[in-house]
């Protein structure tokens, strides 16, 4: 987050907030963000999440078209939040920073149940969580909405991404420059492409007791090919491992094996995608690497950051794929 973004925050705009939304302002509790502000409190047992986007992040209308889509998907059977409106019958408002800059504030409910395991291996989590994405790329098929939502290339982090790769990441910005380019000029139609979540890893999602999941964070929904959220599915669960190419060939059989058997009773995505894969897996490595840097050099030097960075520096540079499609195409029991 920037520092003039974080700096913006106070408890005259909490209090406001509150007001707003009839939240008891003695029941909220800051929970983090790497983006926005998250802010929880409880009423009549039912956790709720209060949150906080600066316009330099999001403006108001893309937040605005974005708790449209919660609520779309909701309405319709998807496992996501429920939006709560505010005490003027409005699903967001706008609480003024200064003259120019402001935050738009929205409320919906946290989900049952508890976080995800990083390193879950029930195959049946995986074909439920198949189902349910599965259902988001259906239901998005048919949304007609209001309001906008950027396209995946308008995200402000690549318009300032030359403002971060400076130096001695310049072949990392010339990288990125032209992964963008290529997946820009990808075939879009109906079938494999447009509003979806864009950040399906495990820490957006809450499993109950009933194994029902709820997806929240839908921030950086945007128009893309659907096989980027499967990518991030892949990512996440296998990016922070030293495993080899085989053992992540591997895995991404297994997981997907199992994630399309769920996905297809709702969707149908054309087998020739997955083709795809490694170019989506490859934009969210220089995603992340350039989100990383771009939050400070405090961060950069982290154990976790600087690991992170010195491996998929070296991955980014050399064009090293995340997995082997051919083996995958090979082995995977997914007919469209």
């Amino acid at each position: 987050m920037e520092k003039h973004i974080s700096d913006s925050m106070n408890d005259e705009i909490i209090k406001k907030a509150a007001e707003l939304f009839d939240i008891e302002i003695s029941q909220i509790n800051y929970h983090g963000g790497f983006e926005n502000f998250i802010y929880m409190f409880t009423r009549n047992n039912l956790e709720y999440v209060l949150r906080f986007v600066h316009s330099d992040h999001k403006i108001y209308e893309y937040v605005l078209g974005e708790i449209e889509f919660i609520d779309y998907l909701d309405k319709n059977g998807a496992c996501v939040s429920t939006i709560v409106k505010s005490k003027y019958n409005n699903v967001v408002e706008r609480i003024m920073i200064n003259d120019k800059d402001y935050f738009t504030v929205s409320v919906f409910t946290r989900g049952l149940g508890q976080m995800v395991k990083e390193d879950v291996e029930d195959p049946n989590f995986w074909s439920n969580l198949g189902e349910q994405v599965g259902l988001l790329h259906k239901l998005t098929k048919k949304f007609k909405p209001k309001h906008k939502r950027p396209i995946w290339y308008d995200d402000t982090l690549y318009q300032i991404a030359d403002k971060i790769l400076i130096k001695d990441e310049l072949p990392i910005l010339n990288i990125l420059k032209e992964t963008i380019d290529y997946v820009k000029n990808l075939e879009e139609n109906i079938n494999n492409y447009g509003l979806i979540h864009t950040d399906l890893h495990l820490g957006n999602m809450v499993i109950d007791k009933n194994k029902n999941l709820t997806f929240f964070d839908f921030d950086d929904a945007a128009y893309k090919h659907f096989i980027s959220d499967i990518a991030i599915v892949i990512f996440y669960r296998l990016a922070f491992y030293d495993l080899s190419i085989e053992e992540r060939n591997h895995k991404s059989v297994w997981i997907l094996n199992n994630f399309f058997k769920g996905y297809s009773t709702n969707n149908k995505l054309p087998k020739k995608e997955l083709l795809k894969l490694n170019d989506f897996l490859k934009l969210r490595e220089l995603t992340l690497y350039t989100v990383l840097l771009a939050n400070g050099q405090e961060m950069a030097n982290s154990e976790w950051v600087s690991k992170f960075i010195k491996k998929y520096r070296k991955r980014i540079i050399h064009k090293t794929p995340f997995i082997d499609t051919e083996y995958l195409l090979a082995n995977l029991d997914y007919n469209d």
